[in-house]
């Protein structure tokens, strides 16, 4: 264990302790090497610093002007092509209307031809029995 000795009797003794210690060999003077030059920070190129500021911030203007018109652009189309179904839907709206008006035509002019067919019917059949042969009187003679 240690023993406790004043912090000043321990400097002291280290002293002591030093110059206790044996002289260098050589009597030449030591070279103490120079401290070395801490590099110098880089010189602030500020001119081009704000120009690419500059450069950045006009680019991000010039894409929100793009995005602007392109969301003009697509209300527009969005607007253009409700429109266009709009009119599509008409369309069809009004030709299934002449559809509808086109098959009840053909429906009446087939329930015509259907009673157009039976008159017929009744007509040739009121021809051959009237002018066949069984039923001519006789002539006389």
């Amino acid at each position: 264990m240690r023993q406790s000795i004043p912090t000043s009797e321990q400097f002291l003794n280290a002293s002591e302790k030093v110059m206790a210690f044996p002289t260098a060999p050589s009597q030449e003077p030591v070279r103490i090497a120079p401290a070395p030059v801490a590099p110098t920070p880089p010189q602030r190129d500020w001119p081009s610093a704000l120009a690419l500021i500059e450069e950045t911030s006009e680019a991000l203007r010039i894409n929100d002007l793009r995005y602007t018109q392109l969301e003009e652009r697509l209300q527009q189309t969005i607007a253009q092509a409700a429109s266009n179904m709009r009119e599509l839907e008409a369309q069809i709206a009004t030709a299934n209307e002449l559809l509808w008006r086109s098959e009840e035509r053909a429906r009446q002019a087939e329930a015509r031809a259907l009673e157009a067919e039976g008159w017929l019917a009744r007509l040739h059949d009121a021809v051959t029995t009237s002018f066949s042969p069984a039923s001519r009187p006789q002539s006389r003679g």
